[in-house]
């Protein structure tokens, strides 16, 4: 059975997916799939920024909110996330020609401390104002997003851009206003001791995290670079269709890694692991096999004519999500006993099998060759997670 809490994020969790879906087709209405592609291409990057950014912000926040004061991680976090963004921000700019500064440095600046008012409401176990951050955000972003194009009449590619800076905002305002309700900040003692300890922690992790983030998205550039824009634009649709499974086993895994640094109990903790994964497993079947009952021409009539072969990519794309919408409840169970050579290990494992195989397959196969490449670097790295948990 699951838990309440795991019920009410898994839901929350797919509202939030319904409003991003919205958000995919709108754009790809809009600006079709070469537009898609160049904002797809814009994300990843700002997601390669908010990675490091969450050295600072991320699950070091939750793993240290039993063991440090608020407001010190609150300060520690706002400090990381300028310094990353703007680090960031300069780097990707100047290979994109400064075209794209202002964007990548507010949504990645915004997200960053979005990311760590939610993980200490993670770390404090408050499933429920954990939700309301999560959810708060993509909704405030197609608000903003629709108001935007229907109201001011803004149709550029940049408008996007805009309401991601507005709907990020808004629910970064209220993450604030949240945290200042309950308490009052009040400038902390700083300890050299306990930023080592964040700043240790979160490398580790987030190292984990980058690694793992290329190995799901180094095909967008090589897709970008190799086939061009709009191929790019039809691939990030199949991989937000298919990820989309990803909700149960993020939501699964939000809940056990809470649940994990809240507990001394380590049979309890890996009896919970399984459990997760067994459930998350048959769900994500469930849900993957459904998608894959939708009628090619539906999906083309959703996302426009450019996206008839969509259906054709998300089920060659089934093995490789599974193992990983089942091997995340492994590694979050790693990431809460703070183990985290072992993702590290997983990560590179499934990234190297992608480099090597990526460019022979994408040569020869194109599209196809991509969703072959991601199944087996998918499976190899959570063959190897799976391997760790039970040799332990």
């Amino acid at each position: 059975m699951l838990s309440k809490n795991t019920i009410f994020t898994i839901g929350t969790k797919f509202i939030s997916l319904l409003v991003n879906f919205v958000l995919v087709v709108f754009s790809t209405r809009i600006w079709g799939s070469e537009g898609r592609g160049e904002i797809a291409l814009v994300l990843a990057n700002v997601s390669i920024i908010t990675i490091f950014g969450n050295i600072f912000c991320g699950s070091t926040v939750a793993y240290h909110t039993p063991r440090e004061q608020r407001d010190f991680l609150l300060t520690i976090s706002l400090a990381g996330a300028v310094v990353v963004s703007l680090a960031g921000a300069l780097i990707f700019s100047v290979l994109f020609g400064f075209d794209y500064f202002l964007t990548l440095f507010l949504i990645s600046f915004l997200m960053s401390l979005t990311s760590a008012i939610s993980a200490y409401w993670l770390g404090k176990n408050n499933i429920k104002n954990y939700n309301l951050i999560t959810i708060l955000s993509p909704g405030c972003i197609l608000i903003a997003l629709v108001v935007l194009y229907f109201l001011f009449d803004k149709k550029a590619l940049d408008t996007y851009f805009l309401a991601y800076y507005a709907g990020t905002g808004a629910a970064l305002c209220a993450g604030i206003a949240g945290l200042l309700i309950s308490d009052h900040y009040s400038i902390p003692e700083i300890k050299a001791d306990s930023i080592k300890s964040i700043f240790t922690y979160g490398v580790n992790n987030e190292f984990n995290y980058f690694i793992q983030f290329l190995n799901y998205r180094v095909s967008y550039y090589f897709i970008a670079r190799l086939l061009g824009l709009a191929e790019l634009g039809v691939f990030s649709i199949v991989i937000s269709v298919s990820e989309a499974v990803w909700i149960i086993s993020r939501s699964m895994s939000a809940i056990h890694f809470s649940n994990v640094i809240n507990s001394d109990d380590q049979l309890k903790n890996r009896r919970e692991t399984i459990a997760f994964a067994r459930q998350s497993l048959w769900i994500s079947l469930l849900v993957l096999g459904l998608a894959a009952l939708i009628p090619g021409s539906v999906y083309q009539f959703i996302f426009g004519n450019e996206f008839l072969e969509v259906k054709k990519f998300i089920i060659l794309l089934i093995p490789g999500i599974v193992s990983i919408a089942v091997s995340n409840l492994y590694g979050h169970y790693f990431a809460g006993i703070g183990k985290l050579r072992i993702l590290r290990n997983k990560s590179l494992i499934g990234l190297s099998a992608m480099l090597i195989l990526l460019p022979l397959l994408m040569n020869k196969y194109q599209l196809t060759g991509v969703c072959i490449s991601l199944n087996i670097s998918y499976l190899l790295s959570s063959f190897y997670l799976w391997f760790r948990f039970w040799k332990e």
